[in-house]
């Protein structure tokens, strides 16, 4: 009677994952595969999104041994225009998800899913609860559709045909079952919750379900079953002593710990007690939380107190995927771009030899997925997110290689990240048109020219490099501005232009009196009737030097301009030779302009007396921050930040220039 009861449930179970409208969008042969089987799936998407699709491919979730796998899979079109593949089940599987995609767009199977039970395997009803619930999203995989997902009492139902059919399942299944339980019945859950932990401590228990002990203890109030908790929490430390439980305690323990050396003698003796391959089927709270910042704040130690990198050097390998994206970040990036900005000058061989030893590391990562995400994501999925994640790191080891004249390299790591920045980001597309000029490619350099042109993600030397070819094939220097302007699209110019014409705001604001670079000072209140453009900038500040070649071709087209004048500020520098600096930083870089050191604040004695004005009357903080004001005195725009366009910046100048300029008449 029993083998007829679980044959009915699993027929209107899988009848009811897989049921369709009149098109049976998704099938499996057999139609109750075993574990271990092959199975035929077919996907007719003339139905769905993907109706139109060249190409489809598919990700295979299974749920194994209560935990699931994730698999890429190829799929080959027949010639009645349905997509198929065969898979091998894997020996243990319960329930099998597919999840069908091309290009960006996906397709999850709505209410329905396309889904697969095999009810004679351990977990088959609950990991189906589970899926589509919204008390366990944390848990399982972003597989199914809003519309799927079904109520709490729904998946209790599921947790009991689970037990019913498999009362094996007990042990691996009670935190899930008591959380959504407790959600349902409401109440005082308190004694249901005691009775099956003291059941499962009666059990040996794997490092999951001795976490999943942990995790039950926080469905109960912590005051009111103090005792009960410390209680459980003696018993396993006592069972397990170098389990779970003990290894987060550790964790939390060395984080606290304020003495350096004693940190580290105590993270030395961790490493021998919880080696990192026992604990590679578990991630915890505590460790999410705290064991990346942990590591991180013993390497930088060494670095800040002993400027000793050899620790977080030697440590690349045994670290995880983030902390060798923050060295990379941290010991590379931000030192090259200081370096390249002109900030603070650095050593680039020290560089290229950490960025050598980092990088290749950080690249090799990309081809195994985390634990942390070996339940969530396919192998494309992470590899994907890896590169998005790492992508400015491998820009900056493009251009190390550049700078050290390693070419073939330099193109291997540009061309990799060419998805994120190609065409969208200036300095990107300004590297990338060297490599092609120095490679004598000169029609894809012009081609690249003039959609970075089109996209306004340019900079002055590329505009420099194809004045150079206009007039190599023959062009009038006469010509070139209006050359330049064929390559832009007027959409996109009057686009830019609405945006930033509705920016504009019409506010008072207080004049000042500043020293010139140029000698004298300059008052505000000497500027009516003409346009004044602020920028308020620092030499310590690489954003703000970053903009300036974008200021530089405003400044240079207003240039002969008597009613439009340009001042750059410098605010908040600290250092006491700091306005020589200025001069020498502006001279280095041929940059026309003329340099206001800001006033010293009487109530701090800072130099940031105007800034300091001005940021709290209009209300910004942080530099670069520019400001026009038109020929009535009055504020008419702000801009904070800066986004990486020379061209797009000068753009922006010119447009509220010519629209205040109109607006007078």
């Amino acid at each position: 009677m029993k083998i007829l009861k679980l044959l009915a449930l699993s027929i209107v179970a899988n009848a009811s994952i897989y049921a369709q409208d009149q098109v049976k969008t998704f099938d499996v042969a057999p139609e109750q595969p075993n574990p271990g089987e092959e199975i035929t799936i077919t996907y007719d998407p003339s139905q769905t999104i993907l109706k139109n699709a060249k190409e489809v491919s598919a990700r295979l979730y299974t749920y194994d041994n209560f935990k699931w796998q994730i698999k890429d899979i190829n799929l080959k079109a027949n010639a009645d225009k349905k997509w198929q593949t065969k898979v091998k089940l894997s020996d243990h599987a319960s329930l099998v998800t597919f999840i069908f995609t091309s290009d960006t767009l996906v397709d999850k199977g709505g209410l329905t899913t396309y889904s697969w039970m095999l009810p004679k395997s351990q977990g088959a009803y609950i990991g189906w609860g589970m899926l589509r619930n919204k008390v366990f999203e944390n848990d399982v995989p972003n597989i199914v559709d809003e519309s799927a997902f079904k109520n709490d009492s729904v998946a209790v139902m599921w947790v009991n045909y689970e037990l019913q059919y498999h009362p094996e399942s007990r042990k691996k299944i009670f935190y899930p079952a008591l959380k959504v339980a407790q959600i349902v019945r409401g109440g005082d859950f308190s004694p249901r919750i005691k009775k099956e932990l003291r059941f499962i401590l009666t059990n040996e228990l794997d490092n999951q379900d001795q976490y999943n002990v942990t995790r039950t203890l926080n469905l109960l109030e912590p005051t009111a079953n103090k005792a009960f908790i410390d209680s459980v929490q003696q018993a396993i430390l006592k069972k397990y002593p170098k389990g779970v439980l003990a290894r987060d305690i550790e964790i939390k323990k060395m984080f606290m710990e304020k003495d350096f050396d004693k940190k580290v003698k105590e993270y030395n003796e961790f490493e021998k007690n919880f080696p990192k391959e026992k604990f590679l089927d578990v991630v915890t709270e505590t460790e999410s939380l705290f064991s990346d910042k942990l590591f991180k704040a013993i390497a930088y130690n060494y670095i800040v107190k002993n400027k000793d990198y050899d620790f977080a050097i030697n440590s690349v390998k045994k670290v995880s995927f983030y902390n060798v994206l923050d060295y990379s970040w941290h010991l590379i990036s931000i030192p090259f771009n200081r370096n390249e900005d002109g900030v603070e000058k650095t050593s680039l061989e020290t560089l290229k030899k950490y960025a050598d030893i980092i990088i290749p590391e950080m690249e090799s990562r990309e081809l195994y997925v985390p634990k942390e995400f070996v339940q969530k994501l396919s192998p494309k999925e992470w590899q994907a997110q890896a590169l998005n994640y790492a992508a400015r790191e491998y820009f900056t080891y493009a251009k190390l290689q550049e700078y050290f004249k390693n070419y073939d390299l330099e193109r291997r790591y540009l061309d990799k990240v060419k998805p994120f920045y190609g065409y969208k980001d200036a300095s990107y597309n300004e590297v990338y048109t060297r490599m092609l000029l120095r490679e004598g490619k000169t029609l894809d350099a012009k081609e690249l020219l003039a959609i970075s042109i089109r996209e306004n993600k340019s900079t002055p030397e590329m505009l420099a490099s194809l004045k150079a070819i206009y007039l190599k094939e023959g062009g009038a220097a006469a010509g070139f501005e209006a050359y330049v302007n064929s390559f832009k699209s007027d959409s996109n110019i009057q686009e830019h232009k609405t945006k930033l014409i509705a920016e504009l705001i019409n506010k008072p604001i207080e004049g000042f009196e500043l020293e010139s670079s140029k000698g004298g000072k300059v008052k505000l209140a000497d500027h009516k009737g003409k346009i004044v453009v602020l920028d308020f900038w620092a030499m310590w500040c690489g954003p703000c030097k970053n903009a300036m070649p974008g200021m530089q071709m405003a400044v240079e087209k207003y240039k002969q301009d008597p009613n439009v004048n340009f001042y750059f500020v410098d605010t908040q520098e600290y250092i006491k030779d700091f306005k020589a600096q200025t001069q020498a930083f502006i001279k280095e870089k041929n940059f026309d302009f003329t340099i206001l050191y800001d006033g010293k604040n009487p109530k701090t004695g800072k130099f940031d007396e105007v800034y300091d004005k001005y940021a709290k009357a209009f209300q910004f903080s942080g530099i670069p921050e520019k400001m026009i004001i038109d020929q009535n005195g009055k504020l008419r725009w702000m801009s904070n930040g800066y986004f990486g366009s020379p061209t797009e910046l000068a753009d922006e100048i010119s447009i509220i220039i010519e629209y205040l300029k109109a607006e007078k008449k």
